[in-house]
């Protein structure tokens, strides 16, 4: 199973510690794609606006950029929904 920004939402408390580093690792790339996501999409409205010269190639790049940030925000959208269904069913659990 590949380690995305979906598996980020956890209670690290319930990491076993050789796995934190490797999620640490999963942090940073998902930070980096969102960051470099944003830059392109403000790249790609510039250039496709005021340049005659933006080409294919870097458009190319700007696109899997985005692509890959959607892909990170869309995962951690789910995450978050899974964090709130497994709280939810604790707190249930609770009042019972």
């Amino acid at each position: 199973m590949r380690k995305d920004a979906y598996h980020l939402i956890d209670n690290c408390r319930n990491t076993p510690s050789e796995k934190q580093l490797e999620m640490a690792v999963v942090a940073m790339n998902v930070h980096d794609s969102i960051i470099e996501g944003i830059s392109a999409i403000g790249s790609v409205m510039f250039w496709a606006a005021e340049n005659e010269n933006y080409g294919e190639d870097w458009a190319k790049k700007d696109m899997q950029k985005i692509g890959d940030m959607l892909c990170n925000i869309s995962r951690l959208a789910a995450g978050a929904k899974t964090a709130e269904e497994n709280l939810m069913h604790a707190v249930r659990g609770k009042t019972k």
